[in-house]
């Protein structure tokens, strides 16, 4: 076998262990064929492994590049400690609890809180193939939901597992998927209810077991209805086995159904003492009746009584309104059909107390059942019919107790079925991916349990012997276990059946999983389930208030379904009573769920449990190995392996093996070269197969040409090694000879050198001795002659000092003191000019109010009489007068004030020692200023957020209210096409009209509680369908009516304006039909041909030209219209940009006119008139209609993107062939039973298709001449968008974090920047929110091997969280045998050094891509408006106005 060439020395090999199951160890020496022993390197010394044959030797290790790999058959050697060891590497070095194998998704229960299912997550993975991103449950939903819309086929997801596993989360985070995916087209409450059935159900069938405090007792599998669209229409639900003998029996240290002690803790509410509520009061009669005591009575205790003062008994009676006397005399007696007659016999106190506990089982499985189906009722689709639907299987996995009884032999059954179905699908995808590339091959072997079934279900099976002795008139467990023996093991043997050797009550079956021994007692009695007729009687017979429901608790069992729960025992024995065992209904209702399975693509998540002491992040490999063994994990690997696991393109086996081939070398003959060298390379051909893509290789080949691979690699780099050290020594030995050369000429030149300087060294020294004697005598002379004329000079000079001292102090004070004089005199003459400037320029402008405030009355007074010109010249006089007095008290003051300046200028003088005190307590006062106001603005920005977060949400309830009244349209349209008109008067639903012309009001929550929030609709009177749309028909007509009136009343108002209009108006009405607010229905064309803000400008002077007629209803009329009407045509033109920007633009115009023109503005101009007409609540409406806008805008460019952002900024290569030099060692394989969305080369976003994006976006806000603050603002919010979406997906998928893929998103993030800076947009923080994800790509491309590189990491990636970088090294994959993966030690000082740093960044691992930054518009007060200015085109059609 080749594989034996792998087992060399160095190699790792797996060993079985006793406390870790397998363990790894290393060859000290190769293996030959014939050997009998392995010398191993453990931990703790070396070991001698026998070897009988080849078949015993150990299990092969998988190359370290590939430790932790997500997928388990991604791994080239696929068996069961290499599962485990990747397994525990992903859980406990990367924290990663789920791991693909092949189709099934491996879930541990990390019995943790995880960040990893938030909002951002489910963003993350929606619309994104399953094989691209990190193994998650949202992967396997959206998954299911793709295929779901694409095919058009029915899905199923089978959640399995042991009780503690994690199950029920994972059904419960899959409907949370589906509930945001598929509800966020229509915002209904369908998928509230889906999520809200949730905690009901867990509830009433979950329980507390020494295995798990939240375990649920019973299987379901919710169906989840899509309709065309693909949003939730409806959901249904189907129960499978509830455990009800919890009810009356709990083992020790587990409690009863969680309700009841739900019940028990909120008995002093309100609510619960007000509240006449019916199931609550059924579930307090079931406690209290396990409280009736029943007394054993005779001398052998043949019969059995209940006192007639029994308080739980009375307490029962009195809740259910039943006869206590009847009630305690039936539990006690029993009624016989004997030869036609019928007899009443007392039963034993054991009898009875069976009966109890019957009873109460039965009372609390009928309620079970009821609730199950007022949960579907309230879930059923009410838009329409299910198109297609993906189901949710949350069932029981494997059990195996100490002691096992009927509710186990169950369970493992359905595992049994399960098992089985999964095998054959695994096994038909398998054979499907042959077929396909058309492979000459045979059929695979798998472990078919369908001997075990056939012992269970089959003919003469242990249910079948089961339902034949529980007909029996005596038949008891002994005699059933009996019958067993003589069947399966005396008879005919069973290869799966067993007896123990120390029971004759118990036997043993062999599953898939383990063997499982059971015992007998109780499974008659659990098996018949019945209970007497004559306690059902009584209860049918309740007299209480909540009569129908306990009557239809008890009236449905008599049409009940095959699969319902429990039956009803009479005196008389029914014909057929065998089906209505729960073996039976079991049965059925399992074959139902397989025929359901069968008919639907299976998704397959495994939970695994990997502690019994639900300790956060502890790895038991003994209980995981059970687990996975229990699972068929191991199974799926093993139906891998057996064909032909590793599988390559062509292309990819090319690139990656281009050593190895011989022949072509180009990439277009690929195949043919692997074709022509694969048999050289592998001597054995059913070690591979040629298909018409790919070619296959059996488990281990791939490790085989690894090696092969790597042996080439080394021989060539041995002979590379050799001829560039020959080259190296031959230039050595070239430089050597070359220096021994120059180094000897240098040195007999140095020789000869140093004899000539010696001679003439000698020669020199004469000369120096003589000249140096001469020199000290000069030096002597010179010396003493500087003495005596230095003397001279100092002797002199203090003379002359002495001399002119006295005259030269008396000059400098006289100049200092004249300069001081002159800038003192100075300063007080610059204080007064400006003092004087400004007083004078105050009085000029008083004067000059004063003066143009009489021109106007002049001129009003001239018009109105020519006498009064005398009056005024008198006046013009007197104010010359008093203003003559006015400067000369001014100069007055001038001269006070001139003296005060000069006082206090000498204070000032004073004062400037303690100068620097007060600029030290300066800066401490501004900054604390500086902070307050920091923590302000701060509070600001977010009660912006908070007010526009309000205002988005009400746009969103009022798009849901318009999304309901449609539907209630139709629903009218249906009811009128069927003929059936009705109306019930006592719905009283909180629906408010929205009015046009009123400010709209948002829907509270509680105003749809009837509607989308009631859990059971079904239980009222009358159809909910026909109250709702009664209901909104009459709500609608009324709007229609206000509507018509509202409208009457305008056009009244314009015929008043035609009659009344003032000269002094700008613009005016011609017809009484038509008015201003038609602007706003302007063409699309025409309208993006207008001059930005034209409309608002022409609304405004109508609004004006009314205010100035004095006509202030028609003003605020005229407003009010024009926003309903932009309003109005924001929500028509909601999926377009330039028109959403257009309206922007005037309502923004309209908003700043009215602002500049409000009574309570200060007008900066004399041409601006304050409006009359109070319009500040309008303005608000405008304000808040420009937010709407603003995130209308946003969100068109939002949709557009959010498709292509990951596509274009992380997967095209902008750079050509960077990606494709790097080839992944082990290509993964693809999803099995998955299609992954190709796209074709010419249709993949690119970066050019984002930037076109943000191009119509800056087009239209340019066109529309909007502020630059608010563009940039606008980028902000969607550049932020841009990086958290290409983040997110970078932390989500393994084969991007590698070096070249982060250059090609370096160099994609850069034209983005260099497109910001173009346009300037830089300055309002849109390209620092791409710094997170530039700093992500540097962390790829950085080095990751010593500690410097991880110190400079952290001071680098300072916006990036500690979760964030510690995932990107984790998922870091080297593509190419020139990188490495990055090492755990390495992984560890990273953490060990961020703990240190102060983390400004939040904690969650991913980015909120729903994060909103608030906005603020910039308040620009226009220029004087005319209506000479505004030239109005012909296409806008308002004829109607003419100008005056």
């Amino acid at each position: 076998m080749a594989t034996l060439e792998l087992y060399s020395k160095g190699e790792s090999v797996w060993i079985p262990d006793p406390g870790a199951v397998w363990v790894s160890a290393q060859l000290l020496q190769d293996y030959s064929p014939g050997e009998k022993h392995l010398l191993l390197q453990l931990p703790n010394g070396e070991v001698h492994y026998p070897v009988g044959s080849p078949s015993d030797l150990p299990p092969l290790g998988n190359p370290d590049i590939l430790e932790g790999e997500n997928d388990l058959t991604a791994l080239s050697f696929l068996h069961e400690p290499a599962v485990l060891h990747n397994l525990r590497v992903r859980f406990l070095d990367y924290s990663s609890i789920y791991t693909y194998c092949g189709i099934v998704l491996v879930a541990i229960n990390p019995y943790d809180q995880l960040p990893i299912y938030g909002e951002e997550v489910i963003d993350a993975y929606s619309g994104q193939d399953m094989a691209d991103m990190e193994p998650h449950i949202f992967s396997v939903a959206e998954e299911a939901y793709r295929t779901m819309t694409r095919e058009e086929k029915n899905q199923s997801i089978i959640i399995s597992g042991e009780s503690g596993s994690g199950k029920t989360v994972s059904a419960k985070f899959t409907m949370r998927y589906f509930a945001v995916v598929g509800g966020a087209a229509q915002q209904t409450s369908v998928e509230e209810r889906v999520l809200a059935s949730n905690p009901i159900m867990e509830s009433i069938g979950n329980a507390k077991t020494t295995r798990n405090d939240n375990s649920s007792r019973f299987g379901k599998y919710i169906e989840i209805g899509f309709g065309r669209k693909g949003d939730i229409i409806g959901a249904n639900m189907r129960t499978y086995l509830l455990e009800k003998s919890r009810v009356v029996f709990q083992a020790s240290a587990e409690r009863n159904y969680h309700i009841f002690y739900q019940l028990c803790a909120s008995r002093e509410l309100p609510e619960m003492r007000s509240l006449k509520l019916d199931a609550p009061e059924i579930l307090s009669a079931v406690l209290h009746l396990g409280n009736v005591n029943i007394q054993a009575s005779g001398r052998s205790s043949d019969w059995s009584y209940i006192d007639a003062d029994d308080r739980s008994l009375a307490v029962f009676s009195k809740l259910l309104g039943v006869e206590g006397p009847q009630m305690a005399h039936w539990l006690c007696h029993r009624r016989l059909a004997v030869g036609g007659e019928m007899l009443v016999k007392p039963m034993s106190g054991q009898q009875a107390v069976e009966a109890r506990d019957a009873l109460a089982k039965h009372i609390y499985g009928q309620l079970f059942t009821w609730t199950v189906q007022r949960l579907n009722s309230a879930l059923r689709s009410q838009r329409g019919q299910t198109k297609s639907f993906i189901g949710v299987l949350d069932i029981y996995g494997f059990e195996t107790f100490d002691r096992n009884s009927f509710e186990q032999f169950c369970i493992n059954y359905a595992n049994e079925k399960l098992q089985q179905q999964f095998n054959r699908h695994v096994f038909h995808l398998e054979q499907e991916e042959y077929v396909r590339e058309e492979l000459a091959w045979s059929r695979i072997e798998f472990s078919d349990n369908q001997q075990c079934i056939n012992l269970i279900e089959g003919q003469l099976g242990l249910f079948d012997l089961l339902d034949e002795e529980c007909r029996m008139p005596k038949g008891s467990d002994d005699s059933w276990v009996r019958k067993l023996y003589n069947q399966h093991l005396t008879g005919k043997p069973h290869p799966h059946f067993q007896k123990p050797r120390m029971s004759n009550s118990a036997f043993i079956i062999l599953h898939f999983a383990d063997t499982v021994q059971y015992e007998c007692d109780g499974f008659l009695d659990k098996n018949r389930d019945t209970v007497f007729e004559e306690l059902v009687n009584i209860l049918k017979a309740s007299q209480v208030h909540m009569c129908h429901l306990v009557a239809e608790l008890f009236q449905q069992q008599e049409n009940v379904s095959p699969v319902a729960n429990g039956s009803v025992r009479s005196g008389k024995r029914a014909t057929r009573e065998h089906k209505l065992t729960v073996g039976f209904q079991f049965r059925q209702s399992l074959q139902m769920l397989m025929d359901t399975l069968n008919s639907t693509t299976p998704h397959y998540v495994r939970c695994i449990k990997p502690n019994d002491l639900k300790e956060p992040f502890m790895f038991d490999p003994k209980r995981t190995v059970q687990q996975l063994r229990a699972c068929g994990v191991l199974e799926t690997i093993r139906i891998s392996a057996a064909g032909y696991p590793s599988r390559w393109t062509y292309e990819e086996f090319f690139s990656r093996y281009r050593v190895l081939l011989r022949g072509p070398q180009s990439q277009e003959q690929a195949q043919a070269s692997c074709r022509w060298t694969l048999p050289q390379l592998i001597s054995d051909p059913d070690q591979y197969c040629f298909g018409k893509t790919k070619v296959f290789f059996r488990a281990g080949q791939v490790a085989l040409l690894e090696r092969l691979r790597a042996e080439r690699l080394r021989t060539a780099a041995v002979i590379i090694q050799s001829r560039v050290r020959g080259w190296l020594s031959r230039i050595r030995y070239t430089r050597i000879l070359w220096a021994t050369v120059t180094i000897q000429r240098y040195c007999r030149g140095a020789l000869a050198r140093r004899l000539a300087l010696t001679l003439r060294y000698t020669k020199a020294a004469l000369v120096i001795q003589k000249t140096y004697r001469m020199m000290v005598v000069r030096q002597l002379f010179l010396m003493i002659r500087q003495a005596t004329i230095t003397i001279q000079a100092f002797t002199r000079g203090t003379l002359a000092r002495h001399r002119y001292r006295l005259r030269a102090a008396v000059l400098l004070q006289a100049r200092v003191r004249g300069w001081l004089a002159r800038r003192a005199y100075r300063r007080v003459r610059a204080a007064v000019v400006f003092m004087q400037c400004c007083v004078r320029r105050r009085a000029a402008r008083r004067e000059l109010l004063k003066l143009k405030t009489e021109a106007r009355s002049v001129e009003r007074y001239r018009e109105l009489n020519k006498g009064m010109e005398v009056k005024l010249m008198q006046l013009q006089l007197r104010a010359d007068q008093e203003v003559g007095e006015g400067f000369q008290r001014e100069k007055e003051s001038f001269c006070k004030e001139r003296e005060d300046l000069a006082a206090r200028f000498l204070e000032q003088e004073k004062a400037q020692e303690g100068e620097f005190l007060f600029h030290k307590s300066y800066k401490r006062v501004s900054q604390a200023v500086s902070q307050a106001a920091k923590a302000l603005r701060t509070e600001l920005d977010e009660e912006r957020r908070k007010y526009q977060g309000l205002l988005r949400e009400f746009t969103r309830l009022e798009q849901r209210y318009d999304n309901l009244r449609e539907m209630s349209l139709l629903t009218e349209v249906h009811n009128h096409t069927k003929g059936h008109r009705r109306t019930d008067s006592t719905q009283s639903l909180s629906f408010e009209p929205l009015s046009p012309l009123s400010t709209p009001t948002p829907l509270s929550p509680q105003s749809l509680t009837p509607l989308s929030l009631s859990p059971f609709p079904s239980a009222f009177p009358s159809p909910e369908e026909v109250r709702r749309s009664a209901f909104l028909e009459s709500q609608l007509r009324n709007q229609r009516s206000q509507w018509e009136e509202e409208l009457e009343a305008l056009r009244c108002q314009l015929s008043q304006a035609i009659s009344g209009s003032s000269p002094a108006a700008h613009w005016s009405c011609q017809s009484k039909h038509q008015h201003s607010v038609t602007l706003c229905y302007v063409r699309v064309d025409s309208a993006l041909s207008l001059p930005p803000g034209l409309p608002a400008g022409v609304i405004f002077l109508c609004v004006r030209q009314a205010d100035c007629s004095g006509d202030q209803t028609r003003a605020r009329s005229l407003c009010s219209a024009a926003v309903t009407a932009m309003k109005a045509a924001l929500k028509k033109h909601s999926s377009d940009v330039d028109m959403t920007a257009l309206w922007l633009k005037n309502a923004c115009v309209l908003h700043d006119l009215l602002t500049q023109h409000s009574p309570k503005q200060t007008l900066e101009s004399d041409e601006l008139v304050p409006l009359t007409t109070d319009l500040s609540d309008l303005i608000r409406a405008l304000s808040d209609l420009c937010i709407q806008g603003y995130q209308q805008l946003l969100s068109i460019t939002e949709t557009r993107l959010q498709n292509i952002i990951v596509a274009a900024l992380l997967e095209s290569e902008t750079i050509p062939g960077l990606s494709g030099t790097a080839v992944k060692l082990v290509m993964s394989r693809k999803r099995a039973g998955s299609d992954p969305r190709t796209v074709a080369s010419g249709d993949a976003p690119t970066m050019a298709s984002v930037l076109r994006e943000l191009g119509a976006l800056h087009t239209a806000l340019s066109r529309q001449d909007l502020p630059s603050t608010l563009m940039e603002q606008a980028f902000h919010q969607l550049t932020y968008l841009i990086s958290a979406s290409a983040l997110n997906s970078l932390l989500l998928r393994k084969d991007m974090c590698c070096w070249s893929r982060g250059m090609q998103i370096r160099y994609n993030v850069s034209l983005l920047e260099e497109w910001l800076r173009s346009r300037g947009l830089q300055t309002g923080g849109a390209v620092a929110t791409l710094e997170p994800l530039i700093q992500a790509v540097q962390l790829l491309q950085a080095g990751k091997k010593t500690e410097a590189e991880a110190q400079a990491l952290v001071q680098t990636c300072t916006a990036l969280s500690s979760q964030q970088i510690v995932k990107i090294l984790t998922l870091y994959t080297p593509h190419s045998d020139l990188d490495e993966r990055v090492t755990l030690n390495f992984i560890r000082t990273v953490q060990g050094l961020l703990k240190g740093r102060s983390d400004c960044q939040p904690p969650q691992l991913l980015m909120d891509v729903r994060r909103v930054f608030p906005v603020t518009f910039p308040y620009l007060p226009p220029a004087v408006l005319h209506a000479e200015q505004l030239v109005i085109p012909d296409s806008l059609k308002i004829s109607f106005l003419r100008r005056v």
